[in-house]
């Protein structure tokens, strides 16, 4: 028996950033793509890790398009005025733009493909999740075939490790959090955020579970989470 059968897996969802591809390649992307606005590019990056800290692991109401925007306009500029809104729209916009151009020729890891035609061929439905908006990163990999879906906690308003994008995961798929594997390079953020929601785990790129007690899977690479779960 494996671990699929073992647990009756019956789907797998998939972090996409540092996941998929190598995560040197999206602190190069993310770099440069910075280059128009330094300040507000720090400043974005702040946001974000403020947002996930308030979020912590708790199970969140999805919040609308509107209700987003004025949060991060709240934290960037301290206050969520109209114009402070519209500010940072603008900026948002260029900055997702800048990604949408550094990600067009972007690589997958090796052995990703192989791993994901396994997975098919065993019968598995699959799915991948970012804590960036996914854009052209996908078609860019040539894997978006292989996705049910694929979302971003951009359209939810939390972000891992919240529980709130794991149950959205969930609610998409169908089914139990017990029937679904999430894998991802992130133990805090994947793995505990995960399996605090009732899924089971997998740590990638990692060679040791000394310090992952938390993850039901360690894989040092593709090859090496194939045999691990099949």
């Amino acid at each position: 028996m494996s671990f699929i059968e073992d647990n009756q897996i019956k789907a797998v969802c998939f972090d996409i950033d540092g996941t998929l591809y190598p995560k040197w390649k999206m602190d190069v992307r993310l770099f440069k793509s910075s280059f128009f606005d330094p300040v507000f590019a720090l400043k974005y990056n702040k946001m974000r890790k403020e947002i996930r800290k308030e979020d912590g692991y708790g199970l969140l109401d999805i919040l609308s398009e509107d209700e987003i925007k004025r949060r991060n306009a709240s934290i960037l500029y301290g206050d969520s005025s109209r114009d402070s809104v519209e500010r940072f729209i603008k900026k948002e916009k260029r900055l997702r733009e800048n990604w949408d151009r550094e990600y067009r020729n972007i690589k997958s890891a090796k052995g990703l493909s192989e791993a994901l035609d396994k997975l098919k061929d065993n019968g598995l439905r699959l799915a991948a999740f970012s804590d960036f908006p996914i854009g052209v990163k996908l078609k860019a990999m040539g894997i978006e075939g292989y996705f049910e879906f694929a979302l971003s906690s951009e359209e939810i308003g939390h972000f891992k490790p919240s529980r709130t994008p794991f149950s959205i995961i969930s609610s998409s798929f169908g089914l139990d959090e017990s029937k679904i594997l999430y894998v991802g390079d992130s133990y805090r953020k994947d793995v505990v955020g995960s399996k605090l929601s009732g899924m089971h785990s997998c740590l990638i790129f990692r060679k040791n579970k000394k310090s992952y007690n938390m993850a039901d899977i360690v894989a040092k690479d593709w090859k090496d989470f194939i045999s691990k779960v099949l």
